[in-house]
């Protein structure tokens, strides 16, 4: 950099970065002419006129005075600070390099700078900043859909993905209003009436249920027309989704957004992807409702107590499905009465649940009474419902507890495969258990004989079968359960009232942790004779 006595060098006057020197309070001693090209003044009007300060704008002369020229005082140097130039063609952004530079003993020193042009580095960070914050978006709306297709991969039927669908609008999204159209079975669209407390928008504290037609009862339908497109925004700003399936459509999912300055608009590609996500869950739930509703119209069909009109037996009954009462389990109960003289009672717990469990319970329970032929022993009636579930793979790993009852004597014959033990209630004294009897589960065997216990009913006595629901939990052990059932159940009478009570105190009211309660109680009132 040229001092106050030496010439310029061509090299330092045509050099495509603006060069000076200044003084130490920032007066321009010299500038060569890229400087003053950029700023618009010849070199009268600079060189030990001007500080560079009054060259920056309003902006970089605050910057200078608070923070460059104390920086240069302490560390003597500056490396890339961006200043801007006012010049004829407005303002130039460049950046800074400095140096404090010692001239002589006795003089004072002086500041050599240079200043390179920065609109390129100025146009690259914006696009950096750009790109970034279009990552950080495409991050978010990857979450999103993430955790909105976990949601809806979990949900269970129409109901619980409209649910979903609820949510993700006021929660994730920040709607002001959402609503779901469902189709009925007639393909007409249906307000979905949820019971979340969703759809709480900005000016909304109650907290209304979005869709629940707080503010417009009569509000119809989407248009077939909107339904057609991916995404509709209407001028207002109201967006709605179609719930397409594979080959039908579902209905339509309805957002307003809140008045607000500063929100960002919704992405419709990413409400369009809710959208199809949504449409292939309706799939799922609907084929999942239809299984269900049949799953359960078979079960009801098994769980029909029949008549037993002889006076010396009372059967009474309780089923209670588990906490997720949206698919059946495999628990189920029957009464085969019969003219020798005997009546015979079974309770059963298959393996899994829904429509492949009802359907295997319709299987066993039919194999038991083909199986429960007059004459045929206890022990006898489970060994060929073994053999049927090894042969046919039907209810394997399944437990059966079967009892048949005299009702001349009062003796119980009974068989039990990996069943809980039936519990004896007499009708003075506690209750306690059948262990005998007792074989593997059904089909896992060896397909040999199978043993078989036996019990003398007094006038009064009981028998109860039960399924593994009504004692397990996760916070008490199996023998606990049992041990609690037995004393609770003391005061069982042969009516199904007493039966329900009994099932509500030992589950408190439920159907245990997750799993269905089936029981089944049978009560010996004595002989005709007697």
């Amino acid at each position: 950099m040229s001092t106050g006595t030496e010439p310029r060098t061509t090299a330092w006057s045509c050099a495509p970065v603006a060069l000076l020197r200044l003084g130490v309070d920032g007066t321009v001693l010299d500038a060569n002419a890229t400087l003053l090209a950029w700023v618009g003044l010849s070199a009268d009007e600079v060189v030990g006129r001007r500080r560079l300060s009054e060259l920056l704008s309003v902006g970089g002369r605050i910057y200078w005075e608070t923070h460059v020229a104390p920086l240069l005082a302490m560390q003597r140097r500056v490396e890339e600070v961006a200043l801007e130039l006012v010049g004829p063609d407005g303002r130039t952004p460049v950046l800074m390099a400095a140096r404090v530079r010692e001239v002589a003993a006795d003089a004072p020193p002086e500041v050599d700078v240079a200043l390179s042009p920065a609109r390129e580095r100025a146009r690259y960070e914006r696009e950096l900043v750009a790109a970034r914050r279009a990552a950080e978006t495409a991050a978010q709306h990857v979450r999103l859909l993430q955790a909105v297709t976990a949601e809806l991969s979990s949900a269970y039927g129409v109901d619980g993905v409209a649910e979903v669908l609820l949510a993700t609008g006021a929660e994730r999204l920040g709607a002001a209003d959402v609503v779901v159209w469902t189709a009925d079975e007639r393909g007409r669209l249906v307000r979905f009436r949820g019971q979340a407390a969703v759809g709480r928008g900005a000016g909304d504290p109650a907290g209304r249920g979005a869709g629940d037609g707080a503010d417009d009862p009569d509000a119809a339908p989407p248009p077939d027309d909107l339904l057609r497109r991916p995404v509709h925004v209407a001028d207002d700003g109201t967006v709605t989704v179609p719930l397409q399936g594979r080959t039908r459509r579902h209905g339509a999912w309805v957002l307003r957004p809140r008045a607000q300055a500063g929100d960002e608009p919704w992405d419709p590609e990413v409400l369009a992807a809710t959208g199809r996500q949504a449409g292939a869950a309706l799939d799922r739930a609907l084929l999942f409702d239809q299984r269900t509703t049949a799953a359960h119209v078979l079960q009801q069909a098994l769980l029909t107590t029949p008549d037993v009109r002889d006076p010396r037996a009372a059967v009474a009954t309780v089923y209670r499905p588990g906490v997720d009462a949206f698919e059946v389990g495999g628990d189920w109960y029957d009464v085969l009465t019969s003219d020798g003289g005997t009546l015979g009672v079974v309770v059963g717990d298959v393996v899994g649940r829904g429509l492949e469990a009802a359907t295997a319970m319709a299987q066993l329970r039919s194999a038991v009474r083909t199986a429960a032929e007059p004459g045929e022993s206890p022990a006898g009636v489970v060994g060929r419902l073994d053999r049927f579930a090894a042969r046919t793979a039907v209810g394997l790993s399944a437990t059966v507890a079967y009892a048949e009852l005299d009702l001349a004597t009062g003796v119980a014959r009974y068989a039990v495969a990996g069943h809980l033990p039936p519990l004896h209630l007499p009708a003075v004294g506690r209750g306690a258990y059948l262990w005998g009897g007792r074989a593997l589960p059904l089909g896992v065997g060896d397909g040999g004989p199978l043993p078989e216990g036996s019990v003398t009913l007094a006038p009064g006595d009981r028998l109860l079968l039960f399924t593994d629901g009504l004692v397990e939990r996760r916070d008490r052990s199996l023998p606990d359960g049992l041990e609690d059932l037995a004393a609770r159940a003391r005061g069982l009478t042969a009516d199904g009232a007493s039966l329900d009570r009994l099932v509500d105190v030992v589950t408190g009211g439920g159907g245990g942790d997750r799993d269905d309660v089936c029981a089944l109680l049978l009560t010996w009132a004595g002989s005709l004779a007697a």
